[in-house]
């Protein structure tokens, strides 16, 4: 999954949720950023009207910045954070909700777990003893310990859970897949199935 790219004459290395370009692709479908302020003047044909030195973002969503030549340390810092807008862009409308068994009202219980069950799509995932569940509206998150301690069996819930799940994701595996991610947020685990759900063909 390509989050950003970086559009410079020499190689630029940000990340593996990074794509390196020598030139402005025809589609722009992620954030990006241009390095070298002549090059950037020339490929934005900006004119007269020139490149504000100060403010570096040229839009919501895309940067420019300058090469190590033309000044070392705003190239490293824009670099820096570029790479931590683009993470956090993507997830800045995610949001969450946590069911307390222990604060709401069994008929509350009841009505938001029908809720969930009554999605087309849900997207699980267990870690340690959290469970997220995205619903590509909101992600809910339940912390079993707090079942066990009302007298429900962790297996017996994980397991139906996973029946109303569309997926239900292999705790390890995506934890290997999203590392990177998990690093940039903290590792926020709440953001797996979210994650999850924006690749490429997933249903």
């Amino acid at each position: 999954m390509i989050i950003g790219r970086v559009i410079s004459e020499e190689e630029i290395d940000l990340g593996e949720r990074f794509e390196w370009l020598r030139e402005p692709p025809d589609d722009i479908t992620v954030p990006m950023i241009y390095v070298g302020m002549v090059k950037t003047d020339e490929w934005l044909q900006k004119g007269d009207t020139g490149l504000d030195i100060l403010n570096r973002r040229i839009s919501d969503s895309d940067w420019w910045t300058f090469t190590k030549k033309e000044h070392r340390s705003h190239h490293a810092n824009d670099l820096i954070d570029f790479r931590e807008f683009c993470y956090r862009r993507l997830v800045k409308d995610v949001r969450y909700e946590f069911i307390d068994p222990l604060l709401l009202s069994d008929e509350d219980h009841k009505a938001t777990f029908d809720k969930l069950k009554g999605r087309n799509i849900i997207i699980s995932c267990n870690v340690g003893d959290m469970v997220y569940m995205y619903d590509t509206h909101i992600t809910y998150g339940i912390n079993l310990m707090f079942y066990q301690f009302m007298g429900a069996d962790r297996g017996k819930m994980l397991n139906r859970i996973e029946t109303f799940s569309t997926v239900f994701l292999k705790t390890e595996d995506i934890l290997i897949e999203y590392n990177d991610f998990m690093e940039e947020f903290d590792k926020d685990f709440m953001y797996l199935p979210y994650l999850y759900s924006i690749k490429p063909n997933v249903p």
